[in-house]
């Protein structure tokens, strides 16, 4: 791989920091055949969670803050809590210190403290070309296919380390040619809504990887949201296309690639597959993080509907703020609004042994990292049902 004069400089003379980061995407870029090191123009960093990272994790990050300041944009994932009130998500004492310790960190590096796995809707919105370095799944899918930038599917560590250097090695998704369409999914059932994230969970697992085209579906920038995050839970998905809806559907070339069709059938089978649980404890929204939209969505169904269990909401601060009027509503009725933290980066488990949700990617993490049972089913439905 060639390495510019100050590409070079940074390896060899950089601060500790930087001479980590280019060793790390040196690294990277001779397994992956990369050509060399582009320009990117944001990150967008994982690993903030201690419930996630724990010791090992919190003790690189404060070691790397020592001399670390990124040079571009970042913006970093949900921590393991609620930053003002952790309290009253059951957070010990021991956890939350550890917690502000690696958010603290983050802010020395001059990475936003924005603490959201959705950095396209708190002002981190790259154009059609860009490219970028995007940690998280659901987010670097939703950044390839909805606004046509460029990423791969980074690791907290690489993200990180384009974060200070303002590199990333040019492989993969950067390409033209991996870009393309390598699947054609013919959807011949009614995809609405809750349906988005049903369908990801499916194709995600049938496929595996590489880059669906989808037919026979439209949607909104937040039904593709939902789309992006399940798919890219059950499979190794970071883009996909949508016919004549996605940015580069027109370059996909779908033209003799194989075929999945997708049922109504296989979309009720899926739903009964992630659906383990009877009875839940906590209706659980916000894998990825709500809009302020979504908020206000919320808050009328929980007007409408007062459930008799906890309703935990999670989003970013902006979408909070900017829906303070639906917020207030929500927490009225009982609900909490929490944020700086999402749904199964948090210790849900040390007050829910079940939990009902919409969220594909929830269904997915929620067993695994929270030891929840679920019960996955569209919002409307699940306020009915526990309804007071």
């Amino acid at each position: 791989m060639r390495l510019a004069p100050r590409h070079k400089a940074l390896r060899d003379r950089g601060t500790g920091a930087q001479r980590t980061s280019m060793r790390l995407l040196v690294a990277l870029g001779e397994i992956y055949g990369a050509d060399r090191l582009i320009p990117v123009t944001s990150a967008h960093i994982a690993g903030a969670s201690y419930k996630m990272v724990g010791d090992p994790g919190l003790e690189f990050i404060e070691d790397f803050a020592r001399d670390a300041t990124v040079s571009i944009p970042a913006t970093v994932n949900p921590l393991g809590m609620d930053l003002d009130r952790w309290r009253e998500q059951g957070i010990p004492e021991e956890f939350a210190a550890k917690q502000r310790r690696i958010a603290e960190a983050y802010r020395r590096m001059g990475v936003l403290p924005s603490f959201s796995c959705t950095p396209y809707l708190i002002g981190l919105r790259p154009k059609r070309g860009e490219h970028v370095a995007w940690a998280e799944s659901s987010a670097a899918c939703f950044a390839n296919s909805v606004l046509g930038a460029r990423t791969n599917r980074e690791g907290g560590p690489s993200a990180l380390a384009s974060a200070v250097t303002g590199v990333t090695p040019n492989y993969g998704l950067h390409l033209d040619e991996n870009r393309r369409a390598t699947a054609v999914v013919d959807v011949r059932a009614r995809v609405r809504g809750f349906g988005f994230s049903l369908l990801g969970l499916h194709v995600g697992r049938e496929l595996g990887g590489g880059v669906p085209y989808f037919r026979g579906i439209r949607g909104t920038e937040s039904d593709l949201k939902w789309l992006s995050a399940s798919i890219a839970a059950t499979g190794d998905v970071a883009m996909f296309h949508v016919d004549r809806v996605t940015r580069e559907w027109r370059a996909a070339r779908p033209k003799g690639l194989p075929r999945l069709t997708v049922t109504d059938r296989d979309l009720r089978a899926i739903q009964r597959e992630y659906t383990t649980g009877t009875d839940a404890d906590i209706i659980g929204l916000g894998s990825p993080q709500l809009s302020s939209e979504e908020l206000r969505e919320v808050a009328t169904l929980v007007g409408r509907h007062r459930p008799r269990i906890p309703v935990w909401v999670f989003a970013s601060r902006s979408a909070r703020d900017a829906a303070a009027d639906a917020v207030a509503r929500i927490e009225g009725l009982g609900g909490r609004v929490f944020v700086d933290t999402c749904l199964e980066v948090t210790m849900i488990e040390n007050v829910s042994q079940t939990v009902a949700t919409p969220s594909g990617k929830g269904a997915v993490y929620l067993p695994t990292l929270c030891g929840q049972k679920v019960i996955m089913d569209e919002v409307e439905r699940l306020f009915r049902r526990y309804a007071s």
